[in-house]
């Protein structure tokens, strides 16, 4: 027996907008799985303004009966390309998460509608047909919202990933904090609450009132900014991570604890990444001809600061990452192409500022201390120059301070 996928309505008028204004029209479909229910720079940069709770969940391929027809093979390896691209990454500091993905079909002539599901864990799954219930329930969501502060974490990037990639160098070096946000104990609304709950207690006549129910979360890590265990290892680099950043998810009415803090865990690991991409990326498209094959110096680079703008109709937002010399309006254009929605400079929101000068001093003069006191103990070290308990400085030095690897992570306004 196939699913059952809940379609708000709006979605239906979308379809029917198709009609007669296209020959064909391929997309992806935003939304949430349950249990959490084309690899392209588009579609990587999608992923990363969604917020928790929302992912992308398939594709939607819009056109004649032989196109239709003809696409099946490319449309199952797309679904599948999808997950491995793009997915991946945060998904992988999880366990549990659905492997369901949906594909819709929509024929231009005969205005048939054929929705398939598919588990992209298994290369030979077969698509089932599944049904399709329509509703109104854009306005009926949970949102859950954390502030995350990393002060003054110290982390090494591994020998072994000396000659990989920035990105590849920062992502590694940080895994044991992803891995401890993603098993963090949170409270709600300052309680502690049973996994198996439902998150939303509120009597039905409330559930009816038009406010969106916000749910206050704190995380508790154990040592967020300290390896899991001591153990001997060789470091290429060392990195400095200090600051805050906000988070954000939505759940439908009925989600249970478990459901809704691991949505938010996952948005904060998502936004994690995103943010450390786009730094990485930023920093190489800065880099000129004569320093892109250098070895890293001591450096301080500031994160994008996070942007929230709304979806449309309903408490759902999405998110942007804005650097500081970039300005909002930029946001909104990056906002309105991929996501064809129209926010207002007034609409967007952000919790989220900059570290200021004294801030960045400050880090870059304790790095420069520490970089001088472990030469000195480099110097009666007798294991060698590059062997060192994990979290040392050996040979050169990356600070990274976002919203300051030094990486800056911004200060909290709300």
């Amino acid at each position: 027996m196939g699913r059952t996928i809940i379609v708000e309505e709006k979605v239906g008028d979308y379809i029917s907008s198709l009609y007669g204004n296209y020959q064909w029209q391929l997309g992806i479909i935003i939304g949430q799985v349950s249990f959490f229910w084309f690899h392209s720079p588009w579609l990587i940069e999608v992923s990363r303004m969604l917020t928790g709770g929302m992912d992308v969940i398939g594709i939607f391929a819009f056109g004649p009966p032989d196109m239709l027809t003809n696409s099946q093979p490319k449309l199952r390896q797309l679904l599948f390309s999808i997950n491995k691209n793009v997915q991946n990454k945060p998904a992988s500091y999880f366990d549990g998460l659905s492997c369901s993905r949906v594909l819709l079909q929509i024929c231009s002539a005969t205005k048939k509608i054929t929705f398939r599901t598919v588990d992209v864990s298994d290369l030979m799954a077969t698509p089932y047909p599944a049904e399709v219930k329509y509703q109104s329930f854009a306005s009926k969501w949970l949102q859950l919202e954390t502030t995350l502060s990393l002060p003054n974490c110290h982390l090494a990037v591994p020998r072994k990933l000396e000659r990989s990639r920035l990105q590849n160098q920062i992502v590694g070096s940080m895994h044991s904090i992803l891995q401890n946000i993603a098993n963090a104990l949170c409270s709600v609304n300052g309680e502690l609450r049973a996994d198996e709950q439902v998150l939303s207690t509120t009597r039905k006549d409330h559930a009816k009132s038009k406010t969106t129910q916000t749910f206050s979360i704190d995380m508790f890590t154990e040592g967020p900014c300290a390896p899991e265990k001591l153990k001997d290892v060789e470091t290429a680099y060392s990195l400095s991570l200090s600051g805050s950043m906000c988070c954000r998810a939505y759940v439908h009415q009925k989600a249970t604890v478990k459901e809704a803090l691991q949505a938010l865990k996952y948005d904060v690991v998502r936004s994690v990444l995103s943010r450390l991409e786009v730094l990485c990326d930023d920093i190489i498209d800065n880099q000129d001809d004569n320093t892109k094959n250098e070895t890293l110096s001591a450096s301080t680079w500031t994160c994008p600061q996070r942007v929230f703008s709304p979806l449309g109709v309903g408490p759902i937002t999405v998110c942007d990452y804005v650097f500081k010399d970039e300005t909002l309006k930029e946001s909104l254009e990056r906002i309105s192409d991929l996501l064809e929605i129209k926010p207002k400079e007034e609409d967007l929101e952000c919790k989220e500022e900059f570290p200021d000068v004294h801030t960045v001093t400050s880090l870059m003069e304790e790095r420069e201390n520490e970089d001088r006191k472990e030469e000195t103990e480099n110097e009666v070290n007798e294991q060698g120059i590059g062997k060192r308990v994990i979290g040392a400085v050996a040979g050169l030095f990356v600070a990274v301070v976002a919203t300051a690897v030094t990486f800056l992570w911004g200060e909290n306004t709300g």
